[in-house]
């Protein structure tokens, strides 16, 4: 049991019988085979009449009740698995998804997805925010709104993991560094028009595949209403992204102010990898946050 008397592993004969009585199915129905356990909580498929879901589960519900807004969001402007349930379940909470099998991205992929993000980054919102907080990861995003993209950025995305980060082992200089980039943020930011695009928010890589007709499929969001080059930065942060995803998207990747913000942006998720699992992502955050300020010295 955590320390809200939840189970931290699932049972999975209760779950098997919950589910049966979700559906009303007769008893046995529902099979689970499932992953091993992580701190993301246990995953696997889920199979009900010659049907087969994606299922996740955790003792505590509220980062699957955010994915599952985050793909209702998503939904309409891009290819996502289709939320089926979100709920309780066996004493925590469950997620079952739509079941897609899919493949990496090739260049057409990669081409088409530019066009799709293009599309999906069109749909903008009033506001800078979202209208509930979600999860990057194991991480609580706060997404209180702003009518301003350099305050929101600022305060709901530098500044809570910087404020973490202090207590999990930053360095004080590196601190330094960071709050020395959010001082300037304003300035680097001033005399864009930057709308309110609807993101994914945590869009590295392992979120993107390919369904069997080439159709780009995306999963695991953190989404808000934010500058669309965060997106763009982060498919970049972990793996290089082919030059025809930037000829689809209309993207100059080598465009240096283009550059700059890419590598502004990723300082959140930097700080973030750094606040759950530490080196060598501590020194990622000081390298990024003086690379900054070396570059960009206007204040």
């Amino acid at each position: 049991m955590n320390e809200h008397g939840r189970p931290t592993t699932l049972d999975r004969e209760r779950a098997r019988r919950e589910l049966d009585a979700l559906w009303r199915c007769p008893p046995g129905t529902c099979r689970l085979g499932l992953s091993a356990g992580s701190a993301t909580g246990q995953t696997g498929a889920l199979h009900r009449d010659g049907q087969r879901f994606f299922f996740k589960w955790l003792p505590d519900g509220d980062a699957l009740a955010a994915e599952a807004d985050g793909l209702c969001a998503l939904a309409p402007a891009i290819r996502v698995p289709r939320v089926i349930h979100q709920g309780p379940l066996a004493g925590g909470h469950a997620l079952i998804l739509e079941w897609l099998d899919t493949r990496p991205l090739g260049d057409r992929e990669w081409a088409r997805f530019g066009e799709a993000l293009r599309a999906m980054h069109r749909v903008t919102g009033k506001r800078f925010g979202h209208h509930r907080d979600n999860w990057i990861g194991a991480t609580p995003q706060c997404n209180r709104q702003e009518d301003d993209w350099a305050t929101f950025f600022v305060r709901r995305r530098l500044a809570p993991q910087r404020r973490l980060a202090l207590g999990r082992g930053l360095p004080a200089d590196t601190a330094d560094a960071v709050a020395a980039v959010m001082d300037r943020v304003p300035a680097w930011l001033d005399g864009l028009e930057i709308r309110p695009a609807l993101l994914h928010g945590d869009l590295w890589q392992g979120n993107l595949a390919a369904l069997a007709d080439g159709t780009p499929v995306v999963y695991d969001p953190a989404v808000y209403h934010g500058h669309a080059e965060t997106d763009l930065a982060m498919l970049a942060l972990f793996g290089s992204v082919p030059e025809v995803f930037y000829r689809a998207y209309g993207q100059n990747p080598r465009e240096p102010e283009f550059q700059h913000r890419a590598r502004l942006y990723n300082l959140y998720h930097l700080l973030n990898h750094h606040n759950l699992f530490g080196a060598p992502y501590t020194r990622a955050v000081q390298d990024t946050a003086e690379a900054l300020l070396r570059n960009r010295l206007r204040s």
